[in-house]
């Protein structure tokens, strides 16, 4: 895996309690700024690929606008069944005002 890191947006352009969504490369990617704290995760829900970055933010919770699918925005992890399954998620820093998203690509 060759890791990247990517500028994605300011931290102004993502208030707290609020979505945002980026593409890397044709990777779909939503930001979410929890109490401060940005984070990264896939945009597609793994219901039928609502995007989650139209969602709603709820603390570090996010709902698919489609169908009421929620995760947890700092593990992807599902919050209600079913249970297991998980969203990406990556690696964010923040430098001075900007963010980055680092994206593990496969090799190849």
């Amino acid at each position: 895996m060759a890791k990247e890191k990517t500028w994605v947006a300011t931290v102004a352009e993502i208030p707290p309690g609020r979505l945002h969504y980026v593409d890397i490369d044709g990777l779909p990617i939503a930001l979410a700024n929890v109490a401060g704290t940005i984070y990264a995760f896939g945009d597609s829900c793994r219901h039928e690929g609502g995007p989650l970055s139209a969602g709603v933010l709820i603390e570090d919770t996010v709902t698919c606008p489609w169908h009421g699918w929620t995760y947890s925005v700092r593990t992807g992890k599902a919050i209600v069944p079913p249970i297991g399954i998980r969203i990406p998620v990556y690696e964010v820093s923040v430098e001075e005002e900007d963010v980055f998203v680092v994206v593990d690509w496969p090799d190849g």
